[in-house]
This record gives C-alpha cells, sequence and structure tokens, in this order.
C-alpha cells in the first residue's frame, strides 16, 4: 500500500504518529511525506488553492493529513485527485482542526472523484472499514486497540498488541500492565494513556459532551476490559 501523509514541520501530535506507523506497519507499505515549514494565510488559500498544493505529489493509494489546519485540510481533494489515490483518512484529535461544516465539504468533495474518507474521531476510534481495500487495510494494524492479555494467578505477564492507536500510546501501555493485578488493569491503563501523554484535545467536544482525550482513555480501558473477558470466557 502506497501512503501520502501531508503534515507541517515541528509537529509533535504528527511526528510521534509518523515515527510510530514507519515502525510497526507492515514492511510492504511504501511511505511519502511532505512537511509543509510554513502556514499560508487563508486569504491566500482561498484564492490561489493550486499555489499551496504540495511541490511533489506522488501516486499513492491512501492520504493521510495530520496536523493541519482546516484551510489546508481543504486542499485533500485536489492532492487525492493529482495523487490517484482511492481513500483517505482524516484524523481528528482536535475538533477546532476540522469542524463539522468542513468535514461535510470534505464528503462531498471526496464523494465527487470517488474517493472513499473516513473522520476518526480520536484517531485510535479508526475500525475495520470494508467498504475500502486501503482503509481496511490501514485499520487491521492502526486504530482502535486490540489486545491479548495473559495471566499467572491475578497478575498480567504478557501483553500482545494486535492493532495499536497510531500514536503508539497501545504499546506504551501495554509495557505498563505487566505486573498488574487483573482488577487494576482497567484503571491503570487509562492513567498510563494520559501519562504517556494522549495529546488529543482535552477541550468538551460538543459531539461527545466530552474531551476527545477521555474518549481515547475510554477506548484502551475497553480494549482491556475485553480482553481480559477473553480470558475469563477461555477458563
Amino acid at each position: 500500500m502506497r501512503i501520502f501523509i501531508i503534515t507541517k514541520a515541528n509537529d509533535l501530535w504528527s511526528d510521534r504518529i509518523i515515527n510510530n506507523i514507519c515502525k510497526r506497519a507492515p514492511k510492504s507499505w511504501d511511505y511519502k511525506i511532505y512537511r509543509y515549514q510554513t502556514i499560508p494565510p487563508l486569504e491566500e488559500l482561498l484564492d490561489e488553492r493550486e499555489k499551496y498544493l504540495p511541490t511533489k505529489i506522488p501516486e499513492c493509494d491512501l492520504i493521510l493529513p495530520l496536523g493541519l489546519p482546516a484551510d489546508l485540510v481543504l486542499l485533500s481533494p485536489l492532492i487525492a485527485k493529482k495523487s490517484g489515490a482511492k481513500a483517505a483518512i482524516i484524523p481528528i484529535d482536535d475538533s477546532d482542526q476540522v469542524p463539522l461544516g468542513v468535514q461535510k465539504q470534505l464528503r462531498e468533495e471526496f464523494s465527487e472523484i470517488n474517493v472513499e474518507s473516513v473522520f476518526p474521531k480520536p484517531f485510535c476510534s479508526l475500525r475495520s472499514y470494508k467498504r475500502n481495500q486501503f482503509i481496511n487495510e490501514f485499520a487491521k494494524h492502526f486504530g482502535y486497540p486490540l489486545i491479548e492479555i495473559k495471566v499467572s494467578g491475578d497478575l498480567i505477564i504478557r501483553v500482545d498488541v494486535k492493532r495499536g492507536a497510531p500514536c503508539g500510546s497501545t504499546w506504551y501501555v501495554a509495557k505498563k500492565l505487566i505486573n498488574v493485578k487483573i482488577q487494576d488493569a482497567e484503571y491503570v491503563a487509562g492513567l498510563e494513556l494520559h501519562n504517556y501523554p494522549c495529546l488529543a484535545s482535552r477541550k468538551i467536544d460538543l459531539l461527545y459532551r466530552d474531551s476527545i482525550m477521555h474518549i481515547a482513555a475510554y477506548h484502551i480501558k475497553d480494549a482491556v476490559k475485553k480482553a481480559i473477558e477473553n480470558i475469563k470466557n477461555k477458563t
């Protein structure tokens, strides 16, 4: 799978995701990365959209904009069209970056050029998506956490990450769960996600009525809960 990542320079959230994906993705995946060094003013973007496209747009299957302001995210359909991409994942870990109006416009523009798009909020909420092979391929490895736990008595002795948050937090939490008592595992998982730290927004999201960071914590706690339930079901 060929992925074109569009981001901005010196962005901690984006760099963490890129490094984790490159480290843990299948070796057959190919990445091209474009980093905006400066963010152009909105007025210029509205008047000259083509001027602010990445200088080189490679052929790809999936585009992945990371950490860009809404004005630059709106260039994504143009980038997808020029790259020949068939899918786009636009993660939202801050609602201010990709508000609902922008999402609606993007969905419409992607649909017009037959590009499937998803907007996981937070990024670790992405699940298998059978309508598009490229989104589905990505979601097999990165998205909603999926783990397996092994125990000895009431202690966790091993945690295997089957699918992890794109930022890498699932693998971090997995290490912190070793030698933790089963009854404490969910609490520890949520605590360690914050200690990682999760970089999702702490502001209250109007749709969730909770912060996106808290939603990410619920996801890892749910993954731990399900892993423990699987153990109990086998005994």
